[in-house]
């Protein structure tokens, strides 16, 4: 196996090199032939990744949070369930919340990150792109962004807002931003237009979750899955703000769909509007505004793991 290690030296802390000295050892006693780049910018990271296959590697090897994934994704070979990418992605977890990583059941301790991935094969996965549109449909200058994860607006994006006034030292703090975030949470009127179904609602958060978690381990949309072709898509109307408030916990257990103006709807593709108009949140960035079109690429990469949705792959 020729692997190529891009490392985020930004990500992990103080604990990042002995993480991959863990890693590394791994791959060296499994007989891998083993690349290690510790990227300097997202575009050197960027450049790395499409010249990969290009220059014989077998597999690439992310090391970061979400931010590195999501970063990753953009320059991926795509491919498809019926022709696979090219080029296979593991994820080595140094984030704060490792969210889509955690989605998939591996180990998130070092050991067990770098076993999973000795042990893994190349599984097709959906991801998402979220293309900006004008009212008429038509794409706009701007460009598409894909995403991993989730896309939405409303408490994401305005968490995400947040972020980017608050203070450095608290950028990785998703939990706490998101609870700054909501003595000034304000509801938005979102339209949705998908293959199937049409919906016009005042909420307070619209999501479309290709995996299951965000925000440290909210499991937002528990039964979503990375291979089904389908986006979950979580949709919160508005309700008294402190219902929701303190309702919130039940996120992290999974019960809030068990309460009125909660839902979840399967969608392929997704025209989503709001008002008023909102940047669109892409695994923890905020892309371009509304309106967009929100589609998923069945299969479009290959994810390298000995474990998908919690169950072991065979």
């Amino acid at each position: 196996m020729r692997a190529l290690f891009l490392v985020n030296p930004l990500a992990g802390g103080r604990g990042n090199r002995r993480a991959v000295e863990t890693a590394l050892a791994r791959f060296d006693a499994a007989g891998w032939n083993t690349t290690t780049v510790r990227t300097v910018t997202p575009q050197h990271a960027g450049e790395l990744i499409e010249s990969a296959h290009g220059e014989g590697y077998d597999l690439l090897i992310v090391a970061g949070g979400d931010g590195t994934v999501h970063r990753a994704v953009q320059h991926l070979p795509l491919g498809s369930y019926e022709e696979p990418s090219k080029l296979p992605f593991a994820i080595f977890p140094l984030g704060s919340g490792n969210d889509f990583f955690r989605g998939t059941g591996a180990p998130r301790d070092h050991e067990g990150a770098a076993e999973n991935i000795v042990r893994g094969r190349a599984v097709p996965i959906d991801i998402g792109v979220c293309e900006p549109i004008s009212e008429s449909g038509e794409p706009r200058a701007e460009g598409s962004v894909r995403f991993i994860n989730t896309a939405g607006v409303g408490m994401d994006s305005q968490t995400l807002a947040t972020r980017e006034r608050a203070p450095a030292r608290l950028s990785a703090r998703y939990e706490l931003l998101f609870l700054m975030t909501l003595m000034r949470l304000y509801p938005l009127r979102v339209s949705m237009k998908s293959d199937d179904w049409d919906l016009d609602v005042d909420a307070y958060w619209v999501l479309c979750c290709n995996s299951g978690y965000i925000g440290s381990g909210m499991r937002v949309a528990p039964d979503a899955k990375i291979n089904d072709g389908l986006f979950d898509v979580l949709i919160i109307e508005k309700m008294s703000k402190w219902k929701f408030i303190a309702n919130l916990p039940r996120v992290f257990k999974a019960t809030h769909l068990q309460m009125d103006g909660v839902e979840i709807r399967p969608a392929r593709t997704l025209t989503l509007k709001c008002e008023p108009n909102q940047r669109v949140a892409t695994d923890g960035d905020r892309a371009c505004e509304g309106p967009v079109r929100i589609k998923m690429l069945p299969g479009a990469v290959s994810l390298w793991t000995s474990r998908l949705g919690g169950e072991k792959v065979e």
